[in-house]
């Protein structure tokens, strides 16, 4: 009886983790169709705020910091490039390694996008307390730093 207590316990955790963070990041999708001007994925939003906050970083770098894979982060810069939001500068001792940087459409995109995502996480986040917060922010953090040792 026990074990199928413990069983269920961490089954519902892990269900709800995840049931959470999609309907969070399917939330935020649908706020960002519905806002004029702004033409941009939740995925695509990701990397381009990894890259506003670090100014320059590599392709690898960026990979490890969205936690996706390689090909993924190339056909989201290709997109984000061709729509002019960042740029792949090539590194001066290698070639083959391009440094990315966020451009002035970029900063303006992500200035038009910060607010509308502060305000998602107000309404998400309603009725949580600071402490709350923090307590999940720690939790999830033991979490991840449970999972890191997978891989």
């Amino acid at each position: 009886m026990l074990e199928s207590t413990i069983e269920r316990k961490y089954e519902l955790s892990g269900y709800n983790i995840e049931k959470t963070a999609k309907l969070m990041k399917l939330s935020f999708s649908r706020l960002l169709l519905l806002h004029p001007n702004v033409d941009i994925t939740v995925d695509q939003w990701v990397i381009l705020n990894i890259v506003k906050k670090y100014k320059s970083l590599s392709q690898q770098r960026l990979c490890e910091l969205a936690f996706k894979d390689a090909p993924t982060v190339t056909r989201i810069i290709d997109l984000l490039e061709s729509k002019g939001y960042i740029n792949r500068n090539p590194v001066e001792d290698d070639r083959r390694r391009f440094a990315i940087d966020i451009t002035d459409d970029g900063i303006y995109l992500h200035n038009t996008i910060q607010p509308v995502l502060d305000e998602f996480r107000l309404e998400a986040f309603e009725g949580i307390s600071d402490e709350e917060l923090k307590q999940l922010e720690m939790t999830m953090h033991k979490i991840f730093t449970n999972l890191s040792k997978f891989n």
